[in-house]
C-alpha cells in the first residue's frame, strides 16, 4: 500500500511489522478542522493493515495546540475497532502551536513500559503538523533530537505547510 502526500511517499508492508507507534496530531488554529479530519483519516488508513488485534502493533496518539492532550496510550486499546473509534472521537482543539511540548510528552510519557511500550519493539512516532510552532519554537528541534537519541524513529508529515524548516528538522 502506498500513501502519497506532497513530498512524501509512505510504503506500508501489508504484513506490518511488530512495532509500537505513537501519532502526534497538530490541532492548532493554523491547521484547521478540515485538515485535522484529514489527519485522522490518514491515521486510520495507515493502520488499515496493522495487526493490532493480535498485539503485534500497539498504537498511541496525542494531539496538541497550545497544550498537549494524550488521547490514548499504547496500552489503552487492543483492537483495531477500538483504536479507530477512539481516533474518530478526538475533537479538534484550536489554539497556538506547541510542537516542542508535544514531542517531549511523546518521548517522556508515552514510550514508557507503564504506558505499554515494549522494550524489544521498534518505537515509531509519526507527527503531522503545518510546521510553524509559535510556542517554545526554539525547543522544537532539540526535543526531536532528544527523542531520536532515545531510539524513537520520527517521521514528519506536513499538512498545509508554509515553511519546511521545522518539519525537516523534526524528521
Amino acid at each position: 500500500m502506498i500513501f502519497i502526500f506532497p513530498h512524501l511517499i509512505v510504503l506500508v508492508d501489508p504484513c506490518f511489522a511488530k512495532v509500537d507507534i505513537v501519532f502526534i496530531l497538530d490541532s492548532s488554529t493554523s491547521v484547521g478542522n478540515d485538515n485535522y479530519d484529514k489527519m485522522k483519516d490518514f491515521v486510520k488508513k495507515f493502520l488499515h493493515s496493522a495487526n493490532i488485534d493480535n498485539g503485534e502493533v500497539r498504537v498511541g496518539l496525542l494531539s496538541y495546540s497550545t497544550t498537549v492532550k494524550v488521547e490514548f496510550q499504547l496500552n489503552s486499546y487492543t483492537s483495531k475497532t477500538d483504536v479507530f473509534n477512539a481516533v474518530d472521537a478526538i475533537p479538534w482543539r484550536y489554539g497556538s502551536t506547541n510542537t516542542a511540548d508535544a514531542l517531549n510528552t511523546m518521548s517522556a510519557e508515552m514510550f514508557t513500559e507503564a504506558h505499554g511500550d515494549r522494550p524489544c519493539f521498534p518505537n515509531i512516532c509519526i507527527i503531522m503538523t503545518d510546521g510553524v510552532s509559535n510556542i517554545n519554537y526554539q525547543r522544537t528541534i532539540p526535543e526531536a533530537v532528544n527523542a531520536r537519541e532515545k531510539g524513537i524513529h520520527i517521521y514528519a508529515i506536513g499538512i498545509a505547510l508554509q515553511d519546511l524548516r521545522e518539519v525537516n528538522g523534526i524528521a
